[in-house]
């Protein structure tokens, strides 16, 4: 008998699918074999995808239906039970590993004329735009893409003879097991094929194409002819088969970035009146040893958009291109007045880059050397007011900008202020960097991310303040030692230069609120950016502005002289003491 799915559809920000399933006990007494899809709603779809799940248990080894059930039935059950900030790899990963250990365990228990549980297994998760893909054993993954099929995955099995074979790896065999993960890209129209070794071993490749043409039209009879066909041809073992339809994709992740990062090659300088898929290139804005920055037009629409694509440097980089993609991810995912957006690339891009909003202004470092002298307090409030906005903005998605700087703010015309260059943003659940990687510039970052220690939003407001500081006095808060400290006593050995000192302008009580947030320690910071805010518009009786300058601010080169001296005393001292005649 033959098991089916009806053919299923789920459409949610643009991805549709159509999945159907099928499987036969065959010529055999019964089905060991498993088969499991699915399609869950909004919002469980756009977090952690479709699903489809196929395995195949082996007979003689204890119980292999029941093995091949537990897996298919854990796997739908408990991954979608993972924390949304795992990805799909590493909530796969973990599933499946559990999994083993409990049929390993299983197997144990079993008397010597048992092998244990063992079973095959094959997963598919579409996620937004990208397949994740896990497969241990001799069960198979295709594609279909554009008239041609392709095996996705590699057999774990050897020859022994007789036209025998014998599995190399399965889950329960031991208490460890390794579980091959390949991630791959999904497009419109592309068919997603998962059988059992009682299909592909008696179906050509050929004969497979032909009786996936109609998969398209009618899924579930496509399923239930692949199975029939094997029959025809002599399978003697169970028959089982999933298929999955994409009609249309949704917006891409994170993930799709990163896949497109590590697959699409990069651009070579672009010259004035180039083309490239539409776009006609205007001007170069910028160019630095990582990106290149070019103002171009959609042909089509005459819309001027910026296209910023990374350095031939980067090549090979696979830190700076995951950087990139991620940028790429962010502009996209957020819709915010004063964050830049970030558009669509054309679906076949020839190339690595990303598109934005063009933007008529000048960022703020350019903006600053305009002004005949420090721009006054309310003006570098207000500005203050708008880059908190979009702070919020991240902060409220887990993302961390990390690179806030004059640079990255950008004035425009209208007197709106947007941040941009998200390329060492942070985003929770999904950065890999090591804790010691520090992307931003050193004169802007927080101590702790020099330091390589943990860092959260209170590493953001750290920059905040100190582009504030440079606005109000043309100078930095701890002056130019503060970007060739790396350790912690060189940070210790700071101290903070008040701002109304500075720039007689700037009020007592703002100075306190600057001071604050930019102490070196972040447990000494304001606990949110509102709260920051709120002192740089008024007063706050609480912070007792520091109206007495410490000697080590004043005249730091002065103090530790003078405190050198001291000590040198002292341990002359303590010498004359232990050496003097008794």
């Amino acid at each position: 008998m033959t098991q089916a799915l009806p053919v299923s559809s789920r459409p949610a920000a643009g991805l549709q699918v159509r999945a159907a399933q099928a499987s036969s006990a065959g010529r055999k007494p019964e089905n060991e074999d498993a088969v499991g899809i699915r399609l869950p709603e909004a919002p469980l779809l756009e977090r952690k995808g479709v699903a489809l799940v196929l395995a195949d248990g082996v007979s003689g080894a204890g119980d292999g239906r029941h093995a091949a059930e537990v897996c298919v039935q854990g796997f739908l059950s408990d991954y979608y039970s993972t924390p949304d900030t795992w990805s799909v790899r590493t909530a796969g990963e973990r599933v499946l590993s559990a999994l083993n250990r409990w049929l390993h365990g299983q197997g144990q228990q079993y008397s010597q004329t048992h092998r244990g549980f063992f079973t095959t297994f094959a997963a598919l998760v579409l996620r937004s735009q990208s397949v994740h893909l896990f497969h241990v054993g001799d069960s198979r993954i295709w594609r279909l893409r554009q008239g041609t099929l392709e095996p996705l995955t590699t057999d774990h099995a050897a020859r022994v003879g007789g036209g025998k074979t014998c599995l190399t790896r399965a889950l329960g065999m031991d208490h460890q097991v390794d579980i091959d993960f390949r991630i791959t890209d999904a497009r419109a129209g592309d068919v997603f094929l998962l059988t059992t070794d009682g299909i592909h071993e008696f179906l050509a490749h050929a004969r497979l194409k032909t009786l996936l043409a109609s998969a398209g039209a009618e899924p579930q009879a496509c399923c239930a002819a692949i199975v029939d066909a094997a029959l025809t041809a002599g399978s003697d073992d169970n028959l089982s088969c999933q298929l999955l339809v994409v009609d249309a994709l949704a917006a891409p992740e994170a993930d799709d970035s990163r896949l497109q990062a590590a697959t699409l090659p990069l651009l070579p300088d672009l010259a004035p009146g180039q083309r490239l898929d539409g776009l006609c290139v205007e001007a170069e804005l910028h160019a630095t040893a990582r990106s290149q920055v070019y103002r171009v037009r959609d042909e089509a629409s005459g819309c001027r958009m910026v296209l910023k694509t990374p350095s031939r440097l980067c090549a090979g980089d696979e830190t700076a291109l995951a950087r990139f993609a991620i940028e790429d991810w962010l502009g996209q995912r957020f819709d915010h007045r004063h964050l830049i957006r970030g558009l669509p690339a054309p679906a076949q891009r020839t190339g690595l880059y990303l598109l934005q909003e063009h933007l008529e202004g000048e960022t703020l470092a350019a903006w600053r050397q305009h002004q005949p002298s420090p721009p006054p307090v309310q003006t570098v409030v207000a500005l203050a007011t708008q880059v908190v906005k979009g702070l919020q903005a991240l902060h409220r998605r887990e993302v961390l900008h990390q690179d806030l700087k004059p640079d990255n703010l950008f004035l425009c015309a209208d007197g709106t202020l947007k941040i941009i260059d998200f390329g060492s943003a942070s985003v929770a659940g999904l950065d890999e960097r090591p804790a010691q990687d520090c992307p931003g510039a050193a004169e802007y970052a927080a101590p702790e991310c020099i330091l390589g220690l943990a860092r959260d939003e209170r590493a953001d407001q750290f920059s905040l303040a100190v582009t504030l500081y440079e606005l109000l006095t043309a100078s930095h808060p701890f002056g130019d030692p503060y970007a060739r400290a790396r350790t912690l006593f060189d940070f210790q050995r700071l101290g903070y230069r008040s701002a109304c000192r500075v720039n007689p302008h700037v009020p007592l009580w703002l100075d306190a609120a600057l001071r604050k947030a930019l102490s070196l320690s972040p447990e000494a910071r304001y606990d949110s950016l509102s709260e920051f805010l709120a002192d740089l518009r008024r007063p706050n009786p609480a912070l007792a502005p520091v109206t007495a300058r410490p000697w080590l601010e004043r005249d730091p080169a002065s103090f530790w002289r003078v405190l050198a001296l001291a000590m040198t005393g002292l341990a002359l001292i303590e010498l004359v003491w232990i050496c003097r005649p008794w």
